[in-house]
């Protein structure tokens, strides 16, 4: 089970009910925005990028009293930058002084509250403000109102919903509270991943979407959804020099770690890794990946990097024959290109994948360097360090 993002449409769907009046607008399967139904006259209205993405006023993802046109016109610029999911609300007038800071957090002692007279995006720089009160049972709830001054009526309400919808985070910052009435007017909700199968009141529709991914992003997460084994990829720089095809978690975050130590952090042009004991075609087609941002890159000298800790059961022979069905598809434009491949590796059936991959690099004149467990486990990054930047 895990904490995932509910949008903000849903959320505030879920806590105001049929009151509210948010409109959710998203980009379709083609790159085109859906229609905007029309409510009232679409004048005096805020429109945001509704993808958890936190401090958007600060990133100019939200646009505050605009009529249709701008709105569209906010709707495309975000859709140009990867965002496809936004939200339109009617504007509520309000003054600063009347913004509130609220946050409740499902932990072992109950439900903890977070409570500040003052809100708004500056709160992070106050923290001496914030109030720290635990829900731990009924009896807690009237206590609770009675030090932050909020309506109890509202935080039973807001607890039930909190609890119904099986969330584990709930932060609304600013809610305006008006004599009785409390209104949020930014809201930020985390749900446990396994409430889906227990609520009718959102699914995973209504979980948020990360920024449009890089293609080969989308491939390997497509890739791993059909297999045990561990498969990630993440797009750092696109015309990087170094491309990694990284095995195991803890070698992966060393290896890197010590690009970032040598100067080359921003010669990164991936991270991720297979792990986990995939098949040879698995680790074919994830490799095919990298190689092919490799290929890519508009970088003048590129390396690609083969490396890992010393594997507990990735077999490292099946896996290297994976990569290399890789390697040959491509084998003549990585030798046009001058890229030279770096390897350090280690594991079950080291000797004959080591073995195995030296004589297809240097048949193919692709060696870099090549290293096994008896090896320092950042040697090879360092030799491609010195490649790509003599």
């Amino acid at each position: 089970m895990s904490r995932v993002k509910l949008t903000e449409y849903r959320a505030k769907k879920i806590i105001l009910g049929d009151s509210y009046r948010g409109i959710s607008v998203r980009v379709d399967e083609k790159g085109k925005l859906a229609p905007l139904e029309a409510k009232g006259s679409l004048m005096g209205w805020v429109a945001k990028v509704d993808q958890g993405v936190k401090k958007r006023m600060k990133q100019g993802l939200v646009a505050v009293d605009v009529d249709a046109k701008k709105v569209a016109d906010a709707f495309a610029v975000w859709a140009k930058k990867g965002f496809s999911q936004f939200l339109l609300e009617p504007l509520f007038p309000h003054k600063s002084e009347e913004e509130q800071y609220l946050s409740l957090e499902r932990v072992r002692e109950g439900v903890r509250i977070l409570h500040a007279k003052d809100g708004g995006i500056e709160i992070e720089s106050h923290p001496e403000a914030v109030t720290n009160l635990i829900v731990a049972g009924e009896s807690d709830i009237a206590k609770v109102a009675k030090k932050t001054g909020l309506n109890e009526k509202f935080l039973r309400d807001l607890l039930q919903k909190f609890n119904d919808n099986f969330f584990a985070f709930l932060e609304i910052n600013p809610l305006v509270v008006r004599d009785d009435i409390a209104i949020p007017l930014d809201a930020a909700v985390l749900v446990d991943s396994a409430g889906a199968f227990f609520t009718k009141n959102w699914t995973d529709d209504d979980l948020v979407k990360g920024k449009a991914q890089h293609g080969a992003e989308e491939v390997v997460e497509t890739l791993a959804a059909t297999t045990p084994a561990q498969l990630s990829l993440k797009v750092l720089n696109k015309d990087g020099a170094l491309f990694f095809l990284f095995s195991g978690g803890g070698g992966s975050i060393v290896i890197a770690d010590e690009a970032q130590l040598q100067g080359a952090g921003d010669l990164i042009g991936n991270y991720g890794e297979y792990s986990g004991g995939p098949t040879r075609e698995e680790t074919h087609l994830y490799a095919r990946e990298v190689i092919s941002l490799c290929l890519a890159s508009k970088a003048k000298t590129k390396a690609l990097v083969i490396a890992g800790g010393v594997a507990n059961f990735t077999d490292i022979a099946k896996t290297f024959a994976g990569i290399i069905d890789a390697l040959t598809e491509n084998a003549e434009e990585m030798r046009k290109q001058g890229i030279k491949v770096f390897v350090r590796r280690g594991g079950p059936n080291e000797k004959a994948g080591l073995e195995l991959m030296r004589e297809f690099l240097t048949k193919e004149e692709l060696l870099g360097t090549i290293y096994g467990s008896d090896t320092v486990i950042t040697k090879a990054v360092e030799d491609a360090i010195k490649f790509v930047k003599p």
